[in-house]
């Protein structure tokens, strides 16, 4: 599994990264293109606020919520086949 997550990373495009008010938005791309896997938001260096993966297909795969880099209320993860929504509550 870890070689799978560092072979598409090392395909990737490097994220871009840009300030919004207090906080740092990131956004990365699927092998090397412009198509959006995940939007994030950062402050003081640890994962704050909203986060956004997406499939291949554009569609949201992941909603989640962290506060002060901690996994925060409910998260919710639409299965591969987008028949099963999952909501983890932190």
């Amino acid at each position: 599994m870890l070689t799978l997550v560092m072979a598409a990373a090392a395909n990737a495009q490097s994220p871009s990264y840009e300030r919004v008010g207090k906080q740092i938005k990131m956004v990365s791309y699927f092998d090397g293109t412009n198509q959006i896997k995940e939007v994030g938001f950062f402050k003081d260096g640890k994962a704050h606020g909203q986060w956004t993966e997406y499939d291949l297909n554009g569609q949201v795969r992941i909603e989640a919520t962290y506060v002060d880099g901690h996994k925060e209320g409910v998260w919710f993860v639409w299965s591969e086949d987008r028949n099963t929504l999952f909501e983890v509550n932190y």
